[in-house]
């Protein structure tokens, strides 16, 4: 696929991703502004001071930020280490919040806000972004992906859970297990956004394009392989344990 075709596809995932949101957006002012014209005006400045706090600033400091080189540059150990630990936590926090909240324009808002601040957070751990080509492949992942996941959740209300698996005396039990499912996928997205970040951020544009199917699956394997350890720790924490969100 030629690189033009890719960014036109990309472009227009995030569009679709956008009208999404907005979409939802006007639905629940709508309710808002019901009970009080002022409490609808005030819904909206409250919006948008955080789209501009969680995700248009920390955007143009990755965007300011100095461009690695092509030919990319490895880290140390340690600060390999720390950069997956941050991932780590980030996907954590992601698994949290998705699993509380059961409104779906909430989880798309959060799961941008809080991947945006993950590659913002290890841009500048690096000191170096990768090219804005990569960045707004990371960008549409984490809008498609959580536009996908936000519908099928919806999707799934309409669904009892608890009687499809033989639990018909205890509803609540769908509840949970919808709830840790739309978790779970969200912190997966978080998890391999993270680690393609971390691998734009080292072999540069150059390296990791050459060699791209072959670091997708590895990276497809390897957040597959964390999930356990990181919905384990999102459980133990609890929403206590969400620490440095952004």
């Amino acid at each position: 696929m030629k690189k033009s075709t890719t960014i036109i596809i990309m472009i227009s995932l995030v569009t679709l991703v956008v009208i999404c949101v907005i979409g939802n957006i006007i639905t629940v002012a709508d309710k808002v502004a019901q009970l009080s014209p002022w409490l609808g005006y005030a819904f909206y400045a409250v919006l948008l001071l955080l789209t501009a706090a969680f995700i248009v600033w920390p955007t143009l400091r990755i965007i300011f930020t100095p461009e690695l080189e092509p030919s990319g540059e490895m880290m140390s150990d340690e600060d390999r280490e720390n950069a997956d630990s941050l991932v780590k936590k980030s996907a954590q926090n992601v698994f949290v919040l998705t699993t509380v909240s059961q409104n779906g324009a909430l989880d798309i808002f959060t799961c941008l806000s809080m991947n945006i601040s993950m590659i913002n957070r290890l841009v500048e751990f690096r000191g170096k972004r990768p090219s804005l080509g990569q960045i707004l492949m990371l960008y549409a992942a984490v809008a498609s992906s959580s536009v996908l996941i936000a519908s099928a959740d919806e999707a799934l209300d309409d669904i009892n859970l608890s009687e499809l698996l033989g639990m018909s005396g205890i509803n609540v039990t769908g509840v949970i297990l919808k709830s840790m499912t739309n978790g779970m996928l969200n912190a997966l997205v978080t998890m391999r956004v993270g680690m393609t970040a971390l691998r734009y951020l080292e072999l540069g544009s150059l390296e990791f394009n050459r060699n791209k199917p072959s670091i997708r699956k590895e990276i497809r394997r390897k957040a597959m392989s964390r999930m356990p350890a990181v919905v384990a720790m999102g459980i133990k924490n609890g929403i206590l344990g969400i620490r440095n969100i952004f």
